[in-house]
């Protein structure tokens, strides 16, 4: 595979590129921005990688991304710095970028997925990323989001899953239908102030998904009038009235982890 270097900031490719950092653009492309040394590691070690970007000051850096981008075959550009600087979304560019093909997020959720989370309008991309970090950690089998949900593949969500994102999968579509699909299957747990204690929940489902509600609303009208869907609170002994969205998974994840459900 050839190495080709691009200077220009009219680029074709470039202006392609560029729009990733938007929504519309991933989402009309099909594919994103896998920004920074790790991230770019991440994709690579999944080979998730259409294209290696390496800024021209960062060759020698980065010789090691390079090389594995040469045994699988993936396109190599070297950028101008300038260039590399436009693409990046980061404070401070690391000058390395993978791009990476979008997955199917409509294609149907396989029977095997039993450990689930379920995202309900989470807009802060950084709870969306770290809930795919937890999930990953926790072993879990996949996300599902809705259309109300921040996308999982920008950049500020990337960052915070380290990674998570290349190997835990995510489905998308109206979260109500998937979570009704899944109820004769799974114990669906939403959290709400009227709930049932989370810590002394009885098991009646080889499967089980965890919903996190948005940052402000929690859990919608919608979801709660899904069929089977449990109503569960976590303690609060303290004076907040509630925990942030990403934590409040964690803990509910990582409880079912503890008993070994």
């Amino acid at each position: 595979m050839t190495e080709n270097r691009i200077t220009s900031l009219q680029n074709p490719r470039v202006k392609a590129w560029r729009a990733l950092k938007e929504t519309k653009g991933r989402a009309a492309q099909r594919l994103f921005l896998a920004e920074g040394d790790h991230l770019t590691g991440e994709a690579l070690a999944a080979r998730a990688a259409n294209v290696l970007l390496v800024g021209e000051g960062g060759c020698e850096k980065y010789a090691r991304h390079m090389e594995t981008a040469r045994r699988q075959n993936t396109e190599i550009c070297i950028l101008g710095d300038h260039v590399m600087e436009a693409l990046c979304d980061a404070k401070t560019p690391q000058g390395v970028i993978a791009v990476c093909a979008m997955p199917d997020l409509m294609a149907p959720l396989p029977p095997d997925k039993m450990k689930l989370a379920a995202l309900d309008g989470v807009q802060d991309p950084g709870n969306v990323g770290t809930v795919l970090r937890t999930l990953d950690a926790a072993g879990f089998d996949a996300l599902l989001i809705d259309g109300r949900t921040a996308d999982p593949y920008g950049p500020k969500a990337l960052r915070a899953s380290m990674g998570a994102v290349f190997r835990v999968p995510v489905y998308a579509g109206n979260l109500p239908d998937m979570l009704e699909r899944i109820g004769a299957t799974h114990d669906l747990y939403a959290g709400a102030l009227d709930g049932e204690p989370y810590f002394e929940r009885a098991r009646s489902h080889p499967g089980v998904c965890v919903i996190i509600g948005n940052e402000g609303a929690g859990i919608s009208r919608a979801v709660y009038e899904v069929p089977g869907i449990k109503k569960v609170r976590l303690p609060m002994v303290g004076g907040a009235e509630s925990l942030n969205a990403s934590v409040a998974g964690a803990i509910m994840i990582y409880d079912i982890v503890r008993r070994g459900e």
